[in-house]
């Protein structure tokens, strides 16, 4: 297991930036960890990765310095347990809204004896079974591997007090999509009460000592950096989206300047 450099900066206090993925594409990635994000989120859950194609993606990853994080489609030991062996360096287990369901994602991300995860030494975390032994392998493991928490849902944000009191639990992220439809204000993230909401859900996990992360409109993000918030991302769609309409829209008015 290599050292994970996304726990090392939260741990500093830090904020970190990622960006969700959604295509088996090492390049893409490659690249967004030469451009200086902390980490990229790779998603099972939307996207077309699989647990077979997110291999050279996370390879991709650790080359450019970029930590891999997976979201898996769902919260059973089966789908979760895969990627960590593929060498994913954590897990963003989606719709956790209690502190059972807390409890089964750390169950599957840890080794004994803090959780059941299956143990092979002989995969890309352990560097093909050279990284010493058995024993020093699940200790750095158990240490290493981020869990986080989507909390996505007006009842898992009722259900805080208790989540944020599981053991192993490294960051609680708030997702403002799912959460602004499970309120009733679907695509509206920046509703006042959807943001009253995320902000209670805030004070929550960090007044436990837990690592906060949220998303959102860009123009809401200064808010939370000055809550202590550190944990953020956005979507390489977003990102090439924004670019790209940006650069249209300016060539066009451009071009109709000249006549063209």
């Amino acid at each position: 297991m290599r050292k994970n450099t996304l726990k090392e900066k939260l741990a500093a206090g830090k904020a970190v930036f990622g960006v969700q993925v959604n295509y088996p594409t090492p390049a893409i990635v490659e690249m967004l960890g030469y451009m200086g994000f902390d980490w990229v989120l790779i998603d099972n859950e939307h996207g077309s990765i699989t647990v077979d194609n997110s291999e050279p993606v996370i390879a991709a990853s650790e080359l450019a310095g970029i930590a891999p994080i997976v979201r898996p489609v769902g919260n059973r030991p089966e789908i979760i347990a895969p990627f960590l062996d593929r060498g994913a360096w954590g897990v963003q287990v989606p719709h956790v809204n209690t502190a059972e369901e807390a409890r089964a994602v750390v169950d599957a991300v840890k080794y004994e004896p803090v959780g059941h995860r299956g143990i092979y030494g002989m995969g890309r975390p352990s560097l093909f079974g050279t990284a010493g032994s058995v024993g020093e392998y699940i200790e750095k493991a158990n240490r290493e591997t981020l869990v986080c928490l989507m909390i996505e849902e007006a009842v898992a944000i009722e259900n805080l007090p208790e989540i944020v009191r599981v053991d192993g639990v490294d960051v609680l992220f708030i997702g403002s999509g799912d959460l602004s439809v499970s309120m009733g204000y679907p695509g509206e993230q920046a509703h006042p009460d959807v943001q009253r909401m995320m902000e209670r859900g805030v004070e929550v996990i960090m007044g436990a000592g837990k690592v906060a992360g949220v998303s959102g409109p860009d123009d809401t993000i200064a808010k939370y950096l000055d809550m202590g918030v550190q944990y953020y991302h956005s979507t390489v769609d977003r990102l090439l989206h924004a670019s790209a309409r940006s650069y249209l829209d300016a060539m066009h008015r451009r071009a109709a300047e000249a006549g063209l």
